[in-house]
């Protein structure tokens, strides 16, 4: 500290009379910068402001680390819920603010409509959107990870819980866009997997306020259970058509309502329904016995100290893990080069985070590799029933 409050001559001649073990002491890091697009405000604000609190969190907790070889800088903006502006707030990461990695979006559409700029920069991309197509395939999605389960994942966690109920029909309703369209993908995947009939699909738009044809339509095609693959508020307002129109069967939910939020919209509607979230959320009735107690725990406690009981959530922990995972990337580049190249930098930092292995986050445990750019496992997952306005481990 002494070397940086000296002009740089005064360090120099200081330095050359130190003993060598404190001339050292008194070098700087190197730093590196990490930028962020996050949806703190819009329609997707409710998973945004998680993302930007546990980001700025996790920032902090770096200021008293002495073991990595550089110093990080944050850069941190807000996309408003618009995928135009978040390419062109990554356009701004990359050129002016020279960021070594980045860390984009909070929505599916975003961060399908930031792939072309990553990639033509060869910067290194991680997303905190649950969209299949973000990171797959990985031939063709070179510079873009995850750190979320994503829909395929999360919907074997679901429809394992559905085969065990005996449902045997489904139907699917979910918003129409990228995010949608990946859910009903994968729906379709899962059901042709477990031999489940799929007899009904609807859609509809993030800013709808009627969902009451979609719920009749669904209703009259009799299905045993109906799974919504969308974001509060819509999803709270499908569900609530539902049962509005006198459906009998069970409704699920996929991770786009896994935060306090959607229990905060008309409870009553949505009492008795099932969704499929990271297990944070319920981390105080996780048994001992899950391999990943420890980890989970640990996060929740510190975030809901800070923020809140009840805060710790799926897109907290998505902000958290996208942190650490870039920091790491950033730890094994610098064992390669220095972040001052910064074009040869950021490659290395592309290949270190295809190279993390065996990473344990309260996301679940992280194997990335060439060909797997999401890397995670089911460890991370859990299906919960809502009851009296709150998550309820069921497995």
């Amino acid at each position: 500290m002494l070397l940086r409050l000296l002009s740089a001559a005064s360090a120099a001649a200081l330095a050359a009379i130190l003993p060598t073990s404190l001339a050292r002491a008194g070098e700087s890091k190197p730093e590196v910068v990490i930028g962020a697009v996050i949806s703190s405000t819009g329609p997707a604000a409710t998973l945004g402001i998680q993302e930007d609190r546990a980001l700025r969190m996790f920032e902090e907790t770096l200021a008293g680390r002495d073991d990595l070889p550089y110093t990080a800088k944050f850069v941190i903006y807000d996309d408003k819920s618009d995928p135009t502006d978040a390419v062109n707030s990554v356009r701004k990461l990359i050129d002016d603010d020279e960021a070594h990695v980045v860390i984009c979006c909070t929505t599916t559409p975003a961060s399908m409509a930031v792939l072309e700029t990553v990639n033509a920069a060869k910067v290194p991309n991680i997303s905190m959107a649950s969209g299949e197509s973000i990171a797959r395939p990985a031939e063709e999605r070179h510079f873009t990870f995850r750190t979320v389960p994503g829909d395929r994942l999360m919907l074997q966690r679901v429809f394992a819980h559905m085969r065990e109920q005996g449902f045997s029909k489904l139907a699917f309703a979910g918003l129409e866009d990228s995010y949608g369209q990946s859910g009903w993908e994968e729906f379709q995947s899962a059901a042709k997997e477990t031999g489940m009939e799929i007899v009904g699909s609807e859609r509809f738009s993030r800013t709808d306020t009627s969902f009451t044809p979609q719920a009749l339509r669904l209703r009259q095609a009799n299905p045993d259970a109906i799974y919504i693959h969308s974001i509060p508020p819509s999803a709270n307002l499908m569900h609530q058509a539902l049962g509005q129109v006198g459906f009998p069967g069970a409704v699920y939910h996929g991770s786009g309502v896994a935060n306090k939020a959607f229990l905060g919209i008309n409870p009553e509607a949505i009492e008795g329904g099932y969704a499929g979230v990271g297990t944070v959320i319920v981390h105080d009735q996780v048994p001992e016995t899950h391999p990943l107690q420890k980890v989970i725990s640990d996060f929740a406690r510190s975030y809901e100290n800070r923020f809140g009981a009840g805060q710790a959530d799926m897109f907290a922990v998505s902000g958290w893990d996208a942190g650490r995972v870039a920091v790491e990337g950033l730890r094994r580049a610098s064992e390669k080069g220095s972040p001052e190249d910064l074009a040869a930098f950021r490659l290395n930092v592309r290949d270190a985070i295809e190279s993390i292995t065996d990473f344990k986050t309260a996301s679940g445990v992280f194997n990335y590799s060439p060909s797997n750019h999401v890397g995670l496992d089911l460890s991370g997952l859990a299906v919960v029933r809502i009851e009296n306005g709150k998550f309820v481990f069921v497995e």
